[in-house]
């Protein structure tokens, strides 16, 4: 025996039929004209939502040119420093009365630029990205269709785009000197990549600190670390294997951190460790790691002010950066 479900979508027509009104009064009501009554609209909306009536958003778009939807490109969305911002930034956008729409990149610069066209292909009303440094004809593609945009956590020393961006040589410079502080003198830096501008720029922090403090500067003691890994930071033990001392580590992120934290657990080792993004300010973990954060939420408002400036501008805007302060959060479990 087989059966068969036929689905109809309300309509407002439908509406209209069940409450009396003409469609041009349920569709204003809807809108929350001002020619209409409340207790209209109140009746309106309660029938609507019992019929199961949901607005045709690809109409709305046509009729407005705006879809109220904003794309977010972030690198990793494993990274709990990625996921807590987009919760900050989904949260404000909602209560603006727009959907976000999530893409991943994996730091891969083709899946960013797929990632960029199908925000584009979308008609999303603005973008909110962390780009992967690996190109910038993205960039040229969303001004070329004239795309409210905002880059976050990292920047383009060299171009003039609309950033909200840590103080990243602030950052490196906080994390160096707390190590030093604890007494060493032979700080590992695990940085990122060279092509992303927080790498650059926490290093140069750290150069500037070891400065301040009279401490000659030691290649061997600056490596790039794998910026997606997860369960163990792979680049300790060879360093180890080649006699290079250190006695305590600065991590490019919380992410590289923790996992340095537990490759020095597997090796006995016990050494601070101090990581960039106050991961754990937002995680409920039982896990204490000292760490360069900033206020996250005056981030999230900055990002979003700068898009919204853009959104109702009448004539360009010009492109501009917000630095946001870092701050130094000691958890130390580390013992002397």
């Amino acid at each position: 025996m087989s059966s068969s479900i036929v689905s109809k979508r309300v309509t407002l027509k439908d509406i209209a039929q069940a409450t009396g009104f003409s469609v041009n009064t349920i569709s204003r009501a809807l809108k929350d004209r001002e020619d209409i009554s409340e207790q209209t609209k109140k009746l309106v909306r309660e029938k609507a939502n019992e019929m199961g009536y949901l607005t045709d958003m690809v109409a709305a778009s046509m009729r407005s040119g705006k879809t109220n939807t904003v794309a977010i490109i972030i690198p990793d969305i494993a990274n709990p420093f990625f996921s807590t911002q987009l919760k900050e930034l989904d949260g404000l956008l909602r209560a603006k009365g727009y959907t976000s729409i999530i893409l991943n990149t994996d730091e891969d610069g083709e899946i960013e630029l797929e990632a960029v066209k199908t925000a584009i292909i979308r008609k999303v009303d603005g973008i909110i990205i962390c780009p992967t440094q690996l190109r910038e004809d993205i960039f040229k593609l969303i001004t070329d269709n004239a795309l409210p945009y905002v880059i976050f956590a990292r920047r383009f020393p060299l171009r003039n785009f609309f950033t909200v961006a840590w103080d990243d040589v602030q950052s490196g410079y906080q994390a160096t000197e707390h190590l030093l502080s604890l007494g060493g003198r032979r700080i590992l830096f695990l940085n990122g990549p060279p092509h992303i501008s927080s790498s650059v720029d926490r290093f140069t922090g750290y150069c500037a600190c070891l400065r301040a403090y009279g401490i000659p500067y030691d290649p061997a003691l600056v490596v790039e670390a794998d910026i997606l890994e997860t369960d163990h930071c792979s680049c300790i033990k060879p360093i180890l294997e080649a006699h290079v001392q250190f006695d305590g580590i600065f991590a490019f992120s919380d992410f590289i951190a923790l996992a340095a934290l537990e490759t020095l657990e597997t090796l006995g080792l016990n050494l601070p460790v101090v990581g960039v993004d106050d991961i754990l300010s937002n995680l409920n973990l039982p896990i204490r790691l000292t760490s360069v954060g900033a206020d996250k939420k005056h981030e999230a408002h900055c990002i979003l002010h700068m898009l919204h400036e853009q959104m109702v501008a009448t004539h360009p805007v010009t492109p501009y950066m917000v630095k946001i302060e870092t701050h130094l959060v000691v958890r130390d479990t580390y013992k002397k």
